[in-house]
């Protein structure tokens, strides 16, 4: 599941608005949203009195389950926090592991991957590097 939400934002003109920002994607169920990441266009607003277009960062989770990633990505101000952030992430990853039957429990502790990155620039990287390409979320040269 996708989860996101309208959410107060302060342009650098000074001007607050309210705007839509995802705090996670499941690109296999919405690959819309795999491909708003790769082009750049995740979580980007206009402020509506400059028009000044930005991205917001916000700790934000990709999740490809044909590729078997759960892949947080945290702004880069968290990058001088990279314990904290990776402990926290391993929290998150144990309490949804202790909410799943024993057999989903099985494949996430035994195939899949958890990964922490900075700065949503990192995830195209990633992805990229790993060999997804547009509207193809799971793509794994090695599988």
């Amino acid at each position: 599941m996708s989860t996101g939400g309208k959410t107060e934002i302060t342009c650098a003109c000074g001007h607050t608005f309210e705007g839509w920002l995802w705090q996670s994607a499941n690109v296999t169920a919405s690959p819309e949203l795999g491909q708003q990441v790769l082009d750049g266009e995740m979580n980007i607003v206009t402020c509506p009195s400059c028009k000044r277009r930005f991205h917001v960062e916000v700790p934000f989770l990709y999740h490809d389950i044909e590729a078997r990633e759960w892949i947080w990505v945290y702004p880069l101000d968290f990058e001088q926090q990279t314990g904290e952030v990776h402990a926290r992430v391993g929290e998150m990853w144990e309490e949804v592991k202790s909410k799943v039957p024993p057999d989903v429990r099985d494949i996430f502790e035994n195939e899949y991957r958890v990964i922490v990155l900075f700065g949503m620039d990192a995830l195209v990287l990633y992805l990229r590097a790993k060999g997804v390409s547009q509207s193809q979320p799971g793509s794994d040269p090695e599988n």
